[in-house]
């Protein structure tokens, strides 16, 4: 299954949470597509603000397109932590993270900006913004202890593409108070930034 068919079943599920009015934007792999060069990626992100009162019909809009577990989506609304839909016909998984309680976590769906996922893709859809991925990406490398390659990749990638857009005062600060100084110097110097 090629990366727009995937970006198509994304869409089937934005369409839905667009419907309901929840606030979401496309994180992980994607997003760093969007901002870097396309790579083939097995999943998608997406970060979603807590939907308790939409949680009923969320999960009859999407059932019947999707495997939803009703009481994993409950639990990680309730705990702001993670779910998982994937799609039945092509078995693509979706990862919806609900919005963490935390600053840096708040600002993320504030940050994002409309963005095509693909240059075929169907239309633009809320991505988290090109610093807050090459943060989100840099969290993740080190909570894998340095071991995800494909992280440390798509921070090098975006960095050089963006290298010219970049906030890089928003940066430094974030990664400062959220203790991703180093990381980041490295990323800077490897992209000879």
């Amino acid at each position: 299954m090629g990366e727009i068919h995937h970006i198509e079943v994304v869409h089937k599920l934005i369409d839905v949470l667009d419907t309901l009015g929840i606030p979401y934007a496309i994180g992980g792999s994607l997003a760093s597509s969007a901002y870097g060069p396309m790579r083939f990626t097995q999943d998608a992100d997406i970060t979603v603000q807590p939907f308790p009162s939409l949680a009923e019909e969320f999960y009859h809009r999407v059932k019947d397109e999707f495997y939803v577990s009703e009481q994993a989506m409950r639990q990680a609304l309730s705990t702001r932590g993670s779910f998982n839909v994937i799609h039945f016909e092509t078995s693509f998984k979706i990862d919806l993270f609900v919005q963490g309680s935390s600053e840096f976590d708040q600002q993320l769906l504030a940050r994002s900006r409309m963005v095509r996922l693909a240059e075929a893709g169907p239309r633009e859809c809320r991505v988290v913004s090109p610093e807050d991925i090459i943060l989100l990406k840099l969290r993740w490398f080190r909570e894998t202890e340095g071991t995800s390659e494909h992280q440390w990749g798509d921070v090098l990638e975006v960095l050089a593409v963006q290298k010219h857009a970049l906030d890089y005062g928003y940066l430094t600060r974030w990664a400062e108070r959220i203790g991703l100084q180093e990381l980041l110097n490295r990323a800077l110097a490897e992209a000879s930034i």
